[in-house]
């Protein structure tokens, strides 16, 4: 006899059909989650957007934390996409400048883009662990590329995971400016060449 509250076993797709059908849940779940909030949208909802029955839903999550999960996980594997490039040579001080901004723009194009995925889901971060724990896990892993990039490109490597911690900071709030609108368009490109001077000066010292 199963125990009160146990959680029940959930399918793991294997054919392509299954396959499908859970991403089609994901990408329905995401839509609805950044149109009308998380804690607005409901499982049968859900269902219905996608054309499958509550029933096929339960089948692959048991509960709608579970699907919120696996959405946080697709938004951010649509935004390593993005950085990979940016991640995998070596970075020169004659580069650096070019990177960061690039950096900016990616960033600020990522944000803008999905204005309303992104502001739910970081809105979520502050109240779900385990949702806070995945944006951590994908910051740490772009920190980590980024210190290995500037040490194949002989940087300083003294306080170097310091450093780029508090440049990643920096990029981040440059571009949450285009994203809250709290200032004027004009000030954007402003922003943008005073973030880079900001990082530029502080991995180069």
């Amino acid at each position: 006899m199963k125990n009160i509250g146990e959680h029940k076993a959930v399918r793991v797709p294997k054919q392509a059909r299954s396959i499908a059908k859970k991403q089609k849940i994901v990408a329905t779940s995401y839509r609805l989650f950044s149109s009308k909030g998380y804690y607005r949208t409901n499982t049968a909802e859900i269902a219905k957007e996608a054309g499958i029955s509550t029933g096929i839903v339960y089948s692959y999550y048991q509960d709608k934390k579970q699907i919120l999960l696996d959405v946080v996980k697709y938004y951010i594997s649509s935004l390593e996409k993005r950085f990979e490039p940016l991640l995998v040579s070596p970075v020169t001080p004659r580069s650096l400048p070019s990177l960061v901004r690039r950096f900016l723009k990616i960033s600020a194009e990522s944000q803008t883009e999905n204005r309303e995925a992104h502001n739910e889901f970081v809105a979520l971060s502050l109240l779900e662990e385990d949702i806070h724990a995945l944006f951590d896990d994908f910051e740490d892993s772009v920190i980590a590329k980024l210190c290995d990039s500037l040490k194949r490109g002989a940087f300083p490597q003294e306080n170097l995971l310091e450093k780029v911690r508090l440049c990643y900071g920096i990029i981040e709030q440059a571009s949450h400016f285009s994203v809250q609108r709290k200032i004027a368009k004009s000030e954007l490109p402003v922003m943008d060449s005073l973030a880079e001077e900001a990082v530029v000066g502080i991995l180069g010292k």
